[in-house]
């Protein structure tokens, strides 16, 4: 980029879509510490390639195509580990996480008024759980509930989210 001014397009492009971006992420790599990392690199490269981004087209077609080929990176990186996939099948991969990532924001709205609909106890148990990452079983000695039943619990909590969320975009899928 040539100047401050000419960067804010991109500051604000990159700003609005990076929950997509680490969803494009998580959904191709699948776990948090690397997921980070891998994020990391994709936010450097699209600053080292922001010149080559136009502001009059879509952001994230553009991103998604450097978080691609950063991800493949990342699995060549990580061919000494035990399960690496085909690049053949980290591209359809992430074709088809590009396609419901460009859903990302539409469905994270759907999901907070889904989340409005259940009782301050269900919000906290899957706050606990999933935002501060607290184990089943850290969760049953505090709740003093069985890890089976939070289990179970967790389990309809994200069943009547996906019901509700898939109701509020029958319309606009």
């Amino acid at each position: 980029m040539a100047n401050s001014a000419d960067e804010i397009p991109f500051i604000e492009a990159l700003t609005r879509h990076q929950p997509a971006l680490e969803a494009f992420c998580y959904a191709n790599i699948g776990r948090r510490g690397e997921v980070r990392e891998v994020l990391q690199a994709v936010v450097v490269r699209l600053w080292e390639k922001s010149a080559d981004w136009d502001p009059k087209t879509n952001f994230l077609p553009w991103a998604f195509a450097v978080a691609r080929f950063t991800v493949l990176a990342h699995f060549r990186d990580q061919a000494r580990d035990r399960l690496v996939f085909d690049e053949d099948v980290v591209l359809a991969m992430a074709e088809e996480t590009e396609q419901a990532a460009g859903q990302f924001e539409v469905r994270r709205e759907a999901l907070g008024s889904c989340l409005e609909k259940l009782d301050e106890d269900q919000r906290r148990l899957l706050h606990e759980h999933y935002i501060a990452g607290q184990t089943l079983r850290e969760l049953a000695g505090v709740m003093r509930r069985s890890e089976s039943a939070l289990k179970m619990t967790l389990l309809r909590l994200r069943g009547q989210l996906r019901t509700c969320i898939d109701r509020q975009l029958a319309p606009t899928i």
